[in-house]
């Protein structure tokens, strides 16, 4: 009796746990009939689940540190153009998929967005203004906000990726000689594979030296993020000239030789000629002022003339006192009365002056004194009667005298060719080998994407049909056997029911007769023929159909 309840404990107990429960359930004749669609509706979520899963793209922060207000209006803008943005929940940052960032940060730069300034710069000030600032945190908070300014100017050229500003800039006093000059630092990083050229350089050290009052250009260096000083030193300006010079020289001459090579190559075919070019430029700049006269050979010119006239006299007096008194009248004049001395004396004074020209003459440096032209051509090959080929060989081997000095006439007209200056230019035909033609290496299949994603997706659909006919049509087939060998149960405990021996129940009749209970019990062959049995069967007699079921529910 103790051995019977504890086993009906140990049954309760184990009809308890969780997976007797889920058995329990799972063999209810429903569900069982149910489970191949079920099965089959699972494996098409779970496949749907997975495509669905390898189509989605990371997704990446448009713009960190966003405000507020800009990450809304770009929320909403990105929306509107479908871009599929979305908010982070932990971090509050818009993010697009990978695939569209790029797309999504033009489109936002063409709405104008972002609009609020970074967190510190001049824009931001009026935001953090307090009446209990002191002056020292304000100079703080200005000198600051000019060195976010100043990078985020610096990080806009092509090359750099980044860039921070360090500025020094005492207090500066009323008295121009207890002033101070201001100092700068500027660290770069650019961007993987770029190199900050040095009029870049320049260009950066000019626009700290013009934002920053009292900042000379000398004051202000530049450092990359490898710590390598880009900004020159006094010892290495003659240095940088003669870069600057040499860099000259190469432009030119790749300018000559390009002139050379576009010509002949139609000519000759491409890839047979080969030309060197050699310029040998004057840098030294000459300045010089002179005084020229008499330029034109016109002789000297009247520049003033004086003329100057005095006369004195002894006469004497008479008449009325004034100017007609005092000149002396022949016709009145008393012919007792002596005459008197007058005295006469002119003086004329002239200045001359030559033409005159002073000029202030600046030559700058970089003239050609001498340029140097080495072609070589290679010749055609000589086809042979039987269909060989022979190469040549000489100097002018494959173009006669003439055409060679065609060429060199052509080469002369290319490049200003002077002979008083001392150029020279020399042609050879000689054979040599053409370049190889180096094949570009095409990009590996596993790398490409569309081939990656079409393989992802044959993959897929490979492990559907897989699962389908390996796992859903044998688990269909399974539980569709049990199926009707629970309808054979049923229909083997009527036939019992109503006392019709087995031997009676197969092999005697024919399919389909509704006659009586024997008959209809021979035609159980195919599903559909035990169904229309039992339906039968439950016509003829329900309450032994009933009994039998109460049975079979009992028994479990």
């Amino acid at each position: 009796m103790v051995a019977k309840q504890a086993g009906q404990m140990a049954q309760q107990a184990n009809e308890g746990r969780p997976d007797a429960v889920i058995r329990k359930v799972i063999s209810q004749p429903a569900v069982k009939r149910a489970m191949p669609a079920i099965i089959a509706l699972m494996t098409v979520v779970l496949f749907a689940l997975l495509y669905s899963w390898s189509q989605v793209s990371p997704y990446r922060t448009v713009y960190p540190g966003l405000s507020e207000a800009d990450r809304q209006t770009a929320f909403e803008a990105l929306s509107s153009a479908d871009f599929k943005a979305k908010i982070d929940i932990q971090t509050g940052e818009l993010k697009v998929p990978s695939s569209r960032y790029h797309e999504a940060r033009i489109y936002l730069a063409s709405r104008g967005l972002p609009k609020s300034t970074v967190a510190g710069s001049i824009g931001s000030m009026s935001e953090e203004a307090a009446m209990t600032t002191s002056q020292f945190m304000e100079q703080v908070r200005y000198i600051s906000a000019i060195e976010i300014e100043l990078a985020a100017s610096v990080a806009k050229i092509s090359t750099i990726e980044s860039a921070r500003v360090h500025l020094a800039s005492p207090k500066q006093s009323v008295f121009v000689r207890n002033r101070e000059a201001a100092k700068a630092s500027v660290v770069v990083s650019p961007f993987p594979g770029r190199v900050v050229s040095e009029s870049q350089v320049q260009a950066i050290i000019h626009l700290i030296a013009s934002s920053v009052p009292y900042l000379a250009t000398e004051n202000v260096s530049v450092v990359d993020q490898r710590g390598q000083l880009l900004t020159a030193s006094e010892g290495s300006s003659s240095l940088l000239m003669s870069t600057e010079q040499m860099a000259h020289k190469q432009s030119m001459e790749d300018t000559y030789r390009n002139r050379i090579d576009a010509f002949l190559s139609p000519v000759v075919g491409i890839g047979n000629v080969r030309s060197e070019v050699d310029v040998q430029m004057d840098f030294t700049e000459i300045e010089s002022t002179y005084e020229e006269y008499d330029g034109n050979d016109n002789g000297p010119h009247a520049r003033s003339e004086t003329l100057s006239l005095e006369q004195k006299g002894n006469s004497r007096a008479s008449g009325i006192p004034g100017a007609a008194s005092n000149v002396a009248s022949v016709e009145n004049a008393d012919e007792g009365a002596p005459l008197s001395d007058n005295t006469v004396s002119s003086k004329t004074t002239r200045n001359y002056e030559m033409d005159r020209a002073i000029r202030h003459v600046k030559r700058q440096g970089g003239t050609v004194k001498r340029i140097s032209v080495a072609v070589v051509i290679n010749p055609p090959a000589v086809e042979l009667s039987d269909g060989d080929v022979q190469e040549d060989s000489g100097n002018n081997a494959g173009f006669s005298d003439v055409e060679i000095e065609r060429f060199s006439n052509l080469v002369k007209s290319l490049i200003g060719f002077d002979a008083n200056r001392g150029d020279v230019v020399t042609i050879v035909s000689t054979r040599f080998e053409p370049p190889v033609v180096i094949e570009p290496i095409s990009e590996p299949w596993y790398e490409n994407s569309q081939i990656t994603s079409l393989i992802k997706t044959s993959s897929i659909a490979i492990a559907f049909v897989a699962l389908l006919f390996l796992v859903v049509k044998p688990a269909i087939g399974v539980y569709s056997s049990a199926a009707t060998g629970n309808a054979a149960i049923t229909a083997a405990e009527a036939r019992n029911s109503y006392g019709i021996p087995p031997t009676q129940a197969y092999g005697e009749g024919t399919p389909n007769q509704p006659t009586g209970i024997g008959e209809s019990a021979t035609s159980v062959n195919t599903y559909d023929s035990k169904v229309n049995a039992v339906r039968s069967l439950v016509a003829e007699d329900s309450g032994r159909v009933a009994n039998v079921l109460k049975k079979m529910i009992r028994n479990g």
